[in-house]
C-alpha cells in the first residue's frame, strides 16, 4: 500500500460517478481499502489480509465497473482515493427492480465530516437513475455503522450473530439493512 498523506481539513472532490476506470484504480481501491481496514473499518477484509488479497477484490471490483455490473461512485483528495461507494443492481429477472449496496468506505482522516452520508446519497441518487426501487445493505456490528445507516433513512431487517470473524476472537453480527429509493 502506498504511504498517504490524507488532510483532514483538506479539499476533497466529488462524488464522481466512474464510467471509464483509469490505470492507478485498482491500486487506488486497494490502498484505501488497506487504509479502512488498519483503522478498524469494514470493507470485508482483515488487518491480517494481504496486499495481495485487496488487489484481487479491487481487479474484480475494477473487471465488474468495466462490465457495467456494478456502478462505482468516489471522491477523492489532491489524486488520492478517499471515499467509494458501489451499487450493484439485482440480475435476476425477479429481482431487477433491487440492488445492493455492495461497499461504503471513507479514509480514516475524513471520517466524521460528513463525506459518508454524500456518497451514500449519491448511491441512492445513482440507484433511481437506474431506475431502481429498493436498495439493501449488509455490514457488521461493531463499530455504530447501523446507527449512521438508521440515521440515513435504512431499516435493520435482521442479524446473523458471529457471523463475521474480524480476528480469532472477535465475531460480530452481520446486520442487513433496506431503503427504498
Amino acid at each position: 500500500m502506498a504511504d498517504t498523506d490524507i488532510d483532514p481539513e483538506g479539499f476533497v472532490t466529488g462524488p464522481h460517478r466512474v464510467d471509464t476506470p483509469h490505470p492507478g484504480l485498482v491500486d487506488a481501491l486497494a490502498d484505501l481499502w488497506g487504509r479502512v481496514t488498519v483503522a478498524g473499518g469494514a470493507v470485508g477484509y482483515t488487518a491480517t489480509d494481504s496486499v495481495d488479497e485487496l488487489r484481487a477484490g479491487a481487479e474484480e471490483l475494477v473487471e465488474d465497473v468495466r462490465n457495467r455490473r456494478v456502478h462505482l461512485i468516489t471522491i477523492g483528495q489532491q489524486h488520492v482515493l478517499v471515499g467509494m461507494a458501489v451499487v450493484r443492481p439485482r440480475r435476476l429477472p425477479v429481482r431487477r427492480h433491487t440492488g445492493e449496496l455492495a461497499w461504503l468506505a471513507v479514509d480514516p482522516a475524513l471520517q466524521g465530516k460528513g463525506w459518508g452520508k454524500q456518497l451514500l446519497d449519491a448511491a441512492v441518487v445513482q440507484a433511481q437513475a437506474l431506475g431502481l426501487e429498493r436498495l439493501d445493505l449488509v455490514t457488521r456490528s461493531g463499530q455504530d455503522l447501523d446507527r449512521f445507516y438508521e440515521a440515513n433513512g435504512w431499516v435493520e431487517r435482521g442479524r446473523w450473530p458471529g457471523a463475521v470473524r474480524v480476528a480469532p476472537g472477535d465475531d460480530r453480527d452481520e446486520i442487513w439493512f433496506t431503503r427504498d429509493v
